[in-house]
């Protein structure tokens, strides 16, 4: 399987600035009917990456989550997940690896998993850096280069009429 990103270019990603508009934290709410709710938002990157936040969350058990930053590769429309935060669902095995993690946990997109064929963000490592979905999406907006509109965005000088 090729290489969509290597494990540089992965990091250079996470680390490109984003701007989240004013209103990010009421469009990330999980909405929906259904056995799982959901919310998206689209951002564009500093360099012109075009970025999505996705939270997933079991309308059924809330602690059962997911926080996910991912990125549309130039000319697709495949999202490729940079980073999975994941709530209580269980256990996770590393499959290179053959680790097994539990509890709340962190999904890394990485170079040697792709070079297997396996999902790209397959490798995983425990956390106790949050512990519901709210938190979880702050760990993702600190840990992956987020910066927040602290004003609405207005005219360049005081008194400018948009």
């Amino acid at each position: 399987m090729p290489i969509l990103y290597t494990d540089t270019e992965i990091t250079n990603l996470i680390l490109e600035s984003k701007l989240l508009p004013h209103d990010w934290r009421r469009t990330l709410i999980p909405t929906g009917a259904g056995a799982q709710r959901r919310a998206d938002l689209a951002i564009i990157g500093g360099n012109g990456s075009h970025f999505r936040i996705m939270v997933r969350q079991s309308s059924i058990n809330p602690m059962n989550f997911s926080v996910i930053l991912g990125v549309f590769p130039a000319g697709s429309n495949v999202v490729f997940l940079l980073r999975r935060y994941n709530g209580l669902h269980g256990e996770h095995t590393n499959r290179i690896e053959g680790s097994l993690v539990t509890g709340f946990h962190v999904h890394y997109a990485t170079e040697r998993y792709q070079e297997r064929g396996l999902s790209e963000e397959g490798y995983a490592e425990r956390s106790d850096a949050y512990g519901n979905v709210s938190s979880a999406l702050d760990r993702l907006i600190s840990d992956c280069g987020f910066h927040e509109v602290t004003q609405p965005l207005g005219g360049l000088f005081e008194g400018d009429v948009l």
